[in-house]
């Protein structure tokens, strides 16, 4: 069960807004809560001592790993054969928490992010928005456009056709021997496996006019067999390119 609140007094008519908006309860008790603070919105999982999981452009995490891009280096503006002050559109169809978006919008790219999980459009939302706060990190996010949609039939409707189509589907949940991050295990229980990631990959060759990006685990089996042009490996994942 999730349920949205705040302890914030002056943010109790914004909650009890967001609540209705999603169609949860405005209480304190639940597996899950929203969060809404007077800092940010975060997801917090009942009996967790950590902070809540939130959307955070600015950390010191996102900060280092954008002041020391390099177009010919990050894995990921290779994989996506960008250039610099290439003019093209790209789509992320599973935004996600957005952390790559937030690296290609850096390094200077239009990019439209698809997020069918209300709750997590909801927190990307926030942090887009608080984004837009932080006169550093502005010009790069007014690069982000989020869109709350299946990125399978937005692909399949849209008369708009990407350049790029990014695929980030979510990994198998390890097993205990092999926990991820807090944050990704909460969101692997809000959002689940991407089981029909296969019908948005087909769905994407069909939409992008140059290529489609997929990020793999480095030794998984290519989604949903379709081989795919050709991959960049790294330690722990890898990017599958299919050309157009």
């Amino acid at each position: 069960m999730m349920a949205v609140f705040t302890s914030c007094t002056e943010r109790v008519s914004a909650a009890r807004a967001l609540a209705d908006e999603l169609g949860l309860p405005f209480q304190a008790e639940a597996d899950y809560l929203l969060l809404l603070t007077p800092d940010y919105l975060g997801l917090q999982k009942t009996g967790e001592k950590s902070r809540p999981l939130y959307i955070d452009f600015s950390s010191k995490k996102m900060n280092y790993r954008r002041e020391n891009i390099s177009m010919r280096k990050e894995a990921l503006v290779r994989a996506m054969g960008l250039k610099s002050h290439d003019d093209c559109l790209i789509i992320d169809a599973t935004a996600g928490l957005a952390r790559d978006s937030f690296i290609l919008a850096s390094s200077g790219f239009t990019i439209q992010l698809i997020e069918r999980s209300p709750i997590i459009h909801a927190l990307l939302k926030d942090g887009l928005e608080r984004g837009l706060q932080n006169a550093t990190i502005a010009p790069f996010i007014k690069r982000m456009k989020l869109i709350l949609a299946d990125a399978t039939v937005w692909l399949n409707e849209t008369n708009d056709k990407p350049d790029i189509v990014y695929l980030d589907p979510m990994f198998p949940q390890r097993r205990k021997s092999a926990l991820s991050k807090l944050d990704m295990r909460i969101f692997h229980d809000i959002v689940g496996d991407d089981v029909d990631a296969g019908l948005l990959l087909q769905a994407a060759l069909a939409c992008a006019t140059r290529r489609v990006v997929v990020k793999r685990p480095r030794l998984a089996e290519e989604l949903s067999g379709i081989k795919p042009t050709y991959s960049l490996a790294g330690s722990s994942s890898r990017f599958d390119i299919y050309i157009i």
